[in-house]
This record gives structure tokens, sequence and C-alpha cells, in this order.
């Protein structure tokens, strides 16, 4: 009786184990996959017929985050945007503090884990943390593999857009 209980104790512990060893973590796609490389393009000064050329490279900071570095004659800047879901499209908005600092307030507490896939679609991110009149100043052209983005210049009293416009490499 007593090698019975040892044995259906070994025997429990070793399936809890098995069992808890087995257990998936829930795992997220990886939504810069799709946008990471280099975009070459052009720059455009508020819609002026003339342009400059530019260049962006877009890294991977985690799975919903990137890196963008835009250069060229007439800009170097480098910031990063978070990624949002909309069908044939890639939204962009700004992170943390550049969030703050362009809206006045902050994102909702659960702003990137809504969506279905884990992460939070395009619908939901304006539906939970925007006002009605925030404006945005990029996407990403999934089928196109083109990125556009627009660049606020300048104070308010001197300000002016610069447009960036590419194609993946």
């Amino acid at each position: 009786m007593k090698n019975f209980k040892k044995i259906a104790i070994i025997a429990l512990v070793a399936i809890t184990v098995g069992l808890v060893s087995c257990k998936k973590e829930q795992t997220y796609p990886d939504l810069t996959k799709s946008v990471t490389g280099t975009y070459d393009g052009t720059l455009t000064t508020n819609n002026l017929k003339t342009t400059s050329p530019a260049t962006t490279d877009i890294t991977k900071v985690n799975d919903y985050t990137v890196e963008i570095h835009c250069y060229g004659d007439d800009i170097d800047t480098t910031f990063m945007l978070e990624l949002y879901e909309d069908g044939d499209m890639m939204q962009v908005c700004f992170t943390d503090d550049d969030f703050r600092n362009e809206y006045g307030h902050d994102k909702s507490e659960d702003h990137q884990m809504m969506g279905d896939n884990g992460w939070m679609n395009w619908g939901q991110h304006m539906s939970a943390d925007h006002d009605e009149n925030d404006g945005h100043y990029g996407f990403f052209n999934m089928k196109e593999h083109t990125f556009k983005y627009t660049f606020k210049i300048g104070t308010k009293k001197a300000a002016y857009t610069q447009e960036f416009s590419g194609k993946r490499k």
C-alpha cells in the first residue's frame, strides 16, 4: 500500500510539472515586421511644387512601436511612433510624452491591449484615446509598401510642414 501511495504521488507530481511546463504564454503578432526597413522618397515643404530627396529608416523598438529616422537635405529627425492596424493601412500615433505634448491628455491605461489579436486596432485607439479634433500625421500603406508622414516644423507663429512620401526598398 505504501508503494502505491508513493507511485501515485510521484505520478501526480509528474503530471502537474508536465502541465505547468507545457502551458503556453499568449503571444501577440509583431506589428513592426511588415513596416520596418528603408523607405526612399521625397520631402515636400508646405505643398510646394519643389521637392527634395529624403530617406526614412524604420526600426523596431518593440512589437508595436517603431523608431523613425527621416533624413535628407532639408531634414534630419528621429522619433518613435506606435502602430495600429487599420485594414490595408498601418496607422501611426505618438508615444507617451509626445502624445501628451501633442494632444494635451494621456492615452487610456490599456491603450495597446484591447484588440482581437491582442493589440488595439485603429478604431479602438481613436475611440479610447482621442478627442474628436485630434490630428494624425502619417500611415503605412501595406499593399503599396509606402510610408507617408507630415512633420510639423517650428512654433505656432512660424510653423510650416514637410511631408515625406516614400516606398520601401
